[in-house]
């Protein structure tokens, strides 16, 4: 962990470095996530799902038949492991992917300004999203996937977006619940007071009736169509007994001040949709189930979208309101998910050169 933690305080000293030019912007960005990719593509046995992962790549390549011994891998990611000559080099190509991507939504919608507000969540934010991403890799792809298909949503490109999916579930099938709820809505218009009300309204129902009871209510779902990732429920049922009255008390503020925000401050439609899909990363929080994955796909929204509220909104008061909830609220989750946390599966890095 101290080199993830100095990679990172590096990474945001470099966004601090003064350049007269937007080219001198991108090269810093650039850099970067090139330290990044370095520190994702010479990682060894590091995560929780590595040898998991490396097992499923030897298996493919083991057996005769194209699709290896693997019935419950989707297909897609079969497919990738069968035309990659080593599990290194796939490694090095996941790496790639996944850093290109990240540079693409930083470059395109974050505010170079706060580029450094960016990568500070991204180190800790969507319960550590990059060792996640590095760890479980199906599902990295397909958020990945998700991700790169921002333009198609603030276009209503509703086809080419359809396809993306389809593409996306031969790597995850989680992605199935994800990105048509992200499609819809996170539409490019204003909300409403009507809007707002309906959404609060929901809110307090939810949590007057609980994740649980949601978490029981679509259990027999889960196990019937997606039975391989029923355990993840059960992970988040045991979750959310976890949850304090502070964690909540945190997230709520946030989530009502991006309401008051969406509402009331004079945002782009670009913006006014990433930070509705933000709120779908706070709403994951809420509902408990980091385990569900749901947080993963909505998280690198959550980082675009603080980055974007700090350097929009006009009043002070909201601007930093927003901002010092969100510092507690990070500050809350590191405590809870890598101190309160001795079985952490990141907390010890390897390298190829070990």
């Amino acid at each position: 962990m101290l080199i993830y933690w100095c990679l990172f305080i590096i990474i945001i000293i470099i966004q601090f470095i003064p350049t007269k030019t937007n080219k001198g912007q991108r090269n810093k960005l650039l850099f970067s996530f090139f330290l990044m990719f370095i520190y994702a593509a010479i990682r060894d046995n590091f995560g929780r799902d590595y040898e998991a992962y490396q097992y499923i790549f030897e298996d493919v390549h083991k057996y005769v038949n194209f699709w290896g011994a693997q019935p419950t891998i989707e297909k897609g990611y079969i497919l990738l492991n069968r035309i990659m000559p080593s599990h290194r080099v796939l490694l090095v190509f996941l790496s790639a992917f996944t850093c290109f991507t990240y540079y693409w939504l930083f470059k395109t919608y974050v505010p170079p300004k706060y580029y450094w507000l960016a990568f500070l969540l991204m180190s800790i934010s969507g319960n550590f999203m990059l060792f996640f991403q590095l760890s479980g890799l199906r599902n990295a792809i397909a958020i990945n996937i998700m991700a790169l298909s921002l333009p198609l949503i603030e276009n209503r490109k509703l086809f080419p977006y359809l396809l993306l999916t389809v593409i996306a579930f031969f790597f995850h099938q989680s992605v199935l619940f994800f990105m048509p709820l992200a499609y819809f809505l996170a539409t490019p218009y204003k909300l409403k007071t009507r809007n707002i009300v309906l959404w609060s309204i929901f809110i307090l129902i939810f949590l007057l009736i609980s994740a649980l009871s949601l978490i029981n209510f679509i259990t027999p779902f889960i196990n019937l169509y997606f039975q391989k990732y029923a355990s993840y429920l059960d992970i988040a049922s045991e979750q959310i007994y976890q949850r304090s009255l502070l964690m909540y008390s945190f997230v709520l503020i946030i989530f009502f001040l991006s309401f008051i925000i969406l509402k009331n401050e004079k945002i782009s439609e670009s913006e006014t949709m990433i930070l509705k899909l933000s709120l779908l990363f706070i709403f994951s929080i809420i509902l408990g189930v980091l385990n569900f994955r749901m947080s993963q796909y909505f998280a690198p929204y959550f980082v675009i979208g603080a980055a974007i509220v700090m350097k929009e909104v006009k009043s002070k008061e909201l601007k930093y309101g927003y901002l010092i909830s969100v510092i507690l609220f990070l500050i809350y989750s590191f405590f809870i998910v890598y101190m309160g946390n001795p079985d952490f599966p990141y907390k010890v890095y390897h390298t190829i050169f070990e």
